[in-house]
């Protein structure tokens, strides 16, 4: 498991709570900078703020090669993304 965290008080409490785990890898960055690995198989889960939402989710399915994306967004967003007038949720619909 690699878990990307930009907040550095979370970062610094997962850190302490899985320093034993040799199966988890921290990583303290923005998520909008990270390069996505081309030639392993992943999936990308994650909870991401409202203000980031389209950003983010416009790199996920742009850049990464992620064979399963599961996200929690918020309701507001959500809701944006239902309407296919919308660039976003055009984009969503049709893959």
């Amino acid at each position: 498991v690699t878990s990307i965290e930009l907040d550095s008080h979370l970062f610094n409490l997962s850190s302490e709570k899985l320093k034993l785990n040799t199966r988890v890898t921290l990583i303290h960055q923005d998520i909008l900078q990270f390069q996505f690995p081309n030639k392993q198989r992943y999936k990308i889960v994650g909870s991401i703020p409202y203000h980031l939402s389209t950003q983010i989710i416009k790199k996920v399915v742009f850049e990464s090669h992620a064979s399963d994306i599961y996200l929690i967004v918020e309701e507001g967003f959500y809701k944006r993304t239902l309407d296919i007038h919308r660039t976003l949720g055009l984009l969503l619909h049709t893959q």
